[in-house]
């Protein structure tokens, strides 16, 4: 198992990818600290990872707010005594419209979730990482973030952000023995953004998958995958990297 002995925190473990990391990553050995909004949002997460006999705590807070992210870490080191791997998996809907008409509440959610999150999240846990010498960070972004899409500006320009902060990050740290990478993905369901009632929507499904060269849609637990290797000493030689993962739609 690649993963045993680390401790690896999972951000908004019941939304996104959460359900599929939490899966993988108890399946090869992380012990888990798997975060939601309030603490009993990741119950599911919780049952998870206990299924595959993983040592397991959950923890809430809101990670738009600086201090909560600062907490949330030193939390998790007090439960566990090392914080090995973060996995921030961020997410908001992404609500598309007329550049024109994206209200400034909007495009505030957006930044506050989707770029304000992540960064905070990456902060708290450097702190933590750099003077440990070894870390893993693994931003959940978007292929949408590197192609651009019409009338989805505000989550594409966030998106985009934190890719370009993976690279800015990944450079800065890796002579600490801190790898940041990012897993840009798009047509992979998610109970989030490709969830089960879309996916069994048969027209749907076609039209999505028009603008898909694989032809098809990927599974959860293939991203999931994705993020465990990079999360492994695999991985060490990987530096900023921003990987799409959209069955070549980006390349």
């Amino acid at each position: 198992m690649r993963l045993t002995g680390k401790v690896a925190l999972i951000t908004n473990a019941s939304q996104y990818m959460g359900p599929a990391l939490t899966e993988e990553f108890a399946r090869e050995g992380a012990s888990l600290a798997v975060h939601d909004t309030g603490a009993g949002g990741a119950a599911a997460a919780v049952r998870i990872a206990e299924a595959h006999g993983r040592m397991v705590a959950p923890f809430g807070g809101d990670l738009t707010l600086p201090e909560a992210c600062d907490a949330l870490v030193e939390a998790v080191v007090a439960r566990f005594g090392r914080l090995d791997v973060l996995v921030n998996n961020s997410v908001h809907p992404p609500t598309g419209s007329p550049t024109e008409a994206v209200t400034d509440e909007a495009w505030r959610a957006m930044m506050a979730h989707l770029l304000d999150e992540p960064f905070f999240m990456l902060r708290a846990a450097l702190r933590v990482m750099r003077p440990a010498k070894q870390g893993k960070i693994i931003n959940m972004t978007s292929a949408t973030g590197i192609s651009g899409r019409p009338r989805y500006a505000a989550y594409a320009a966030a998106r985009a952000a934190v890719n370009n902060l993976t690279r800015s990050v990944g450079l800065e740290v890796a002579r600490d023995g801190v790898q940041v990478n990012a897993i840009a993905q798009n047509f992979v369901e998610n109970p989030t953004y490709y969830p089960p009632a879309l996916v069994g929507d048969a027209e749907k499904l076609a039209r999505i998958l028009r603008n898909v060269p694989a032809g098809r849609l990927a599974r959860s637990e293939e991203s999931a995958r994705l993020a465990v290797y990079l999360a492994s000493e695999d991985a060490d030689f990987f530096v900023g990297q921003v990987i799409p993962f959209a069955g070549g739609s980006v390349t």
